[in-house]
């Protein structure tokens, strides 16, 4: 493979260097700017090109993370193995230029916390993929397209060429940021956890529950499941969904669902099996009338 994507100083299990841990229980950061570099070319080979249905854009951090990880945990095989399966594990799914911004900053709570920093990193991304992502969306899909596209198409029109050459500008810069964000982003997690030293955990507990407030808040506005059952006593009629669940709980119905798919995932059930009962149980109660369309507000 080319050292554009594998780097040069690769070793395997067997000629690897053993990590160094700290006096405080942190490990010597091994990553050099180079090693990111790789993980910023990785990720920009494969982007959204591996998709998973539970972890989304997971397998896609793990293959630009690879060496990365290899490079961590040295001659210690058990250990990056667990690493490998907890990157395929996290959910993750950012506006993909931004992306190793904050991948890049998990790598850097790894690298000084090993194992024991992996907690700490899937919060950081869980919590922050979405806030940074309406960044990278508005700053980068919707102002150039717009934008320059605009002016590019209105100056081609006039037959002036400089307008589409400033939009191929534009995005050639951003590729080449691109190119190395993964650095920035390692940079800016690295001196997060130097300044945090003696109040990790702080950090570790704030960042879980931003993770576990994003995840919930997905479960609201993701997830809308809809009963137009009526209960009728003689002349009164009461409706399942706003006269009893709503006036228990908002969206109480998405919530059982969300939570019985969880406990399906956790007791080891495929998700392909989960996705299909779904799909089956909804058809059975859409035909039934069990199930049906929220009218429009």
């Amino acid at each position: 493979m080319s050292n554009f994507l594998k780097p040069k100083d690769f070793k395997d299990f067997d000629e690897a260097p053993a990590p160094v841990q700290l006096p405080d229980g942190s490990y010597e950061p091994v990553l050099t700017k180079e090693d990111l570099k790789i993980c910023s070319r990785r990720m920009l080979l494969m982007d959204t090109a591996s998709y998973s249905y539970a972890t989304q854009n997971a397998p896609c951090c793990t293959f630009a993370a690879y060496y990365a990880l290899r490079k961590i945990y040295g001659n210690d095989r058990e250990a990056f193995n667990t690493a490998i399966l907890n990157q395929l594990d996290c959910v993750f799914n950012a506006t993909p230029p931004v992306s190793g911004l904050l991948l890049g900053a998990g790598l850097a709570i790894e690298d000084r916390g090993h194992l024991g920093g992996m907690a700490a990193e899937n919060d950081l991304k869980v919590g922050l993929m979405g806030p940074l992502s309406g960044v990278g969306d508005v700053l980068i899909w919707i102002l150039p397209m717009t934008i320059l596209g605009s002016i590019a198409g209105y100056m081609a029109m006039q037959g002036n060429p400089v307008g589409i050459l400033l939009w191929v500008a534009v995005w050639a810069a951003i590729l080449v940021w691109r190119l190395q964000n993964y650095v920035q982003g390692y940079d800016a997690g690295a001196k997060v956890i130097t300044s945090m030293a003696d109040r990790i955990s702080i950090l570790t507990d704030a960042a879980s529950i931003l993770g576990l407030t994003v995840v919930g808040s997905l479960i609201y506005s993701a997830i809308s499941i809809y009963t137009p059952l009526t209960f009728t006593f003689g002349e009164i009629s009461l409706s399942l969904q706003t006269g009893v669940l709503d006036q228990i709980f908002p969206n109480l119905l998405g919530v059982i669902a969300a939570a019985v798919t969880y406990r399906l995932i956790k007791k080891g059930v495929k998700l392909n099996w989960i996705i299909l009962g779904i799909i089956v149980i909804s058809w059975i109660c859409a035909a039934t009338g069990i199930l049906g369309v929220a009218p429009a507000a």
